[in-house]
């Protein structure tokens, strides 16, 4: 769900009402490399570029209506020739009001259209539609609770995230923010315009793919969780610098028949779980990403 719902929960965390500074524009590269394969010689490498935007129009002191998009593109490598190169990609299209209820409270509302495809063929059922609704309540200045639901209608079957953390400013260094269960965040900010910190993002989606090795119509369950650790810097005005180099937790990219699915799934937690179980396409390993991000001061 990255640049999914990671994205919309970065925006959330930091919303447009009493922000300083909002990310308009990010494009960025992540590998993984060479990853082992269970019960093979081989390695296989994930390699994804991506890139999305945000424009919040301000309606009023109390209202702001928010346009997002993304694009994502992703491929799975081996070092075995006779393997073949599994490519999926996402884009997606955000609308969504973020309401000032009062001088305390907030609630941002998201609807979210995206096709997960490999764009061998496209039809309706390579479309997904989900939404957000994230809430903020200040306990102070300095201090945001954090509250909702995501759910998106994924191949595998409805998905359905509660969402529950805050937003915590230490000091004017330490900064603290968790959304459980996709995010968390420990950040330090120097006197120079340089951040560093640690960082989890749990991620969970699906693709439609014709790519299975058996011929069969099949979509790509992904679960990727990483906990990484970054840096970013102001390489000019506006324009910053991100890099992070982490490792994945529990990662398991497999892939299934269309008609294989679960009734329905609560966070990490599935139900009615029939699946024939596969194997994963490869194990845990690390990660690195550099991203280029424009940051609009307010």
């Amino acid at each position: 769900m990255k640049t999914f719902l990671i994205v919309l929960i970065a925006f959330a965390i930091n919303p447009v009402l009493g922000q300083k500074s909002i990310d308009l524009a990010n494009v960025y590269y992540r590998s993984s490399p060479l990853n082992s394969v269970s019960d093979s010689i081989g390695k296989k490498s994930l390699n994804t570029i991506g890139a999305d935007f945000k424009l919040p129009i301000v309606l009023n002191e109390d209202n702001v209506l928010i346009f997002c998009g993304d694009y994502q593109q992703s491929s799975i490598v081996s070092t075995v020739e006779k393997e073949r190169t599994i490519s999926f990609s996402s884009s997606t299209l955000q609308i969504g009001l973020e309401h000032k209820w009062n001088a305390k409270s907030k609630m941002l509302f998201m609807s979210m259209t995206r096709l997960n495809s490999d764009f061998s063929s496209i039809d309706a059922s390579h479309f997904q539609q989900g939404g957000l609704a994230l809430g903020t309540t200040s306990r102070n200045e300095n201090f945001d609770w954090k509250y909702g639901l995501y759910y998106n209608a994924e191949f595998f079957g409805p998905m359905f995230v509660p969402l529950f953390g805050f937003k915590w400013k230490i000091n004017e260094h330490w900064r603290f923010k968790v959304v459980v269960p996709v995010n968390l965040e420990i950040s330090y900010t120097t006197d120079k315009n340089l951040i560093a910190g640690l960082k989890f993002e749990g991620v969970n989606g699906s693709f439609r793919t014709n790519q299975n090795a058996m011929g069969v119509d099949s979509y790509i369950d992904k679960a990727d969780n990483n906990l990484w650790a970054f840096t970013e810097f102001e390489m000019g005005k506006n324009v910053w610098f991100h890099l992070k180099a982490g490792y994945s937790i529990l990662r398991k990219y497999r892939m299934y028949s269309n008609d294989d699915t679960i009734d329905w799934k609560l966070g990490p937690v599935n139900f009615g779980n029939d699946r024939v179980d596969v194997s994963p396409a490869f194990d845990n390993g690390l990660s690195f990403e550099a991203r280029m991000i424009y940051r609009l001061p307010l």
